[in-house]
């Protein structure tokens, strides 16, 4: 009996909608009676065609309004692709930017240095706790020697200590096993720059006598030819005049983040003492 009862419904609505359009085409005879049947049929059958015609508009928004959700969806996926490769641009063109004024800044060096070099990208640094160094990109098919100073934007990066076919091994001023003669910039006092580890060197073998001020330039003295003459090490941190003995306990932190390079300058002369 379900299948019957399930169609029941629709075919008394059918029915009904036959029957008004055929009084209404009836109509036009002009007959009273059929006027009064019409009239009846109207009056019992408008509520529900205009509850249908009402359901009708509601599905139909509902229907229209889906269709634009989903056009608006997707016009928003686009949108979206459309600002990712807008904003990765916008990374690349930085990214870029920086890259251009970080060269410039070595070009400027280079005329600084007045000495030959060849530019090097870091690619790598050594990951343990006890030996601070970097690989470079340029080795012994470039021409690059062991002891060769390398230097950044900033100041001085360290020297080449092993060179391999393509690649050189940098190590940087804060390993605790390099150590340069430096000097005060303001009043020409001198030490041993002594690499610290982590980020940091000390500043050693000077006098308490020594006039020495947080803030301070240490720059490379030039004596051991190790390092240009007046290239910068880093700025004192702290001086300490209590302690222990007749020297000072002066910390330096260097000019540039050293875990941080990217591009540097090999400077392509082993003995800078004995350099023309």
């Amino acid at each position: 009996m379900r299948p019957r009862t399930r169609f029941r419904t629709p075919l008394i609505i059918g029915a009904t909608l036959l029957l008004v359009i055929s009084l209404l085409s009836l109509s036009l005879k002009r007959s009273p009676v059929l006027k009064k049947v019409e009239g009846v049929m109207v009056s019992l059958t408008a509520p529900g065609l205009q509850g249908l015609y009402y359901l009708g508009r509601t599905l139909k928004g509902v229907w229209d309004g889906y269709f634009n959700l989903v056009g608006v969806q997707r016009d928003n996926a686009a949108l979206r692709r459309r600002l990712g490769e807008y904003e990765q641009r916008e990374v690349q063109y930085q990214e870029t930017l920086q890259s251009l004024t970080r060269l410039e800044a070595l070009l400027d060096l280079k005329k600084q240095a007045a000495l030959p070099v060849t530019g090097a990208r870091v690619i790598a640094y050594d990951p343990s706790l006890w030996s601070r160094c970097a690989l470079l990109d340029q080795g012994q098919d470039h021409g690059v020697k062991r002891g060769f100073p390398v230097l950044t934007e900033g100041g001085i990066m360290g020297r080449i200590v092993e060179t391999y076919p393509h690649y050189s091994k940098v190590m940087l001023i804060v390993d605790r096993n390099s150590g340069a003669d430096a000097m005060v910039q303001r009043t020409r006092v001198r030490g041993i720059l002594q690499g610290k580890g982590g980020n940091r060197c000390s500043l050693d073998y000077v006098p308490k006598s020594a006039d020495i001020q947080v803030g301070d330039l240490v720059l490379a003295s030039g004596l051991g030819g190790v390092y240009p003459k007046g290239m910068i090490f880093g700025k004192v941190s702290q001086a300490n005049k209590k302690t222990q003995g007749v020297f000072q306990d002066i910390e330096v932190t260097p000019a540039v983040d050293l875990s941080a390079l990217e591009e540097v300058l090999v400077v392509k002369v082993v003995n800078l003492a004995l350099a023309p």
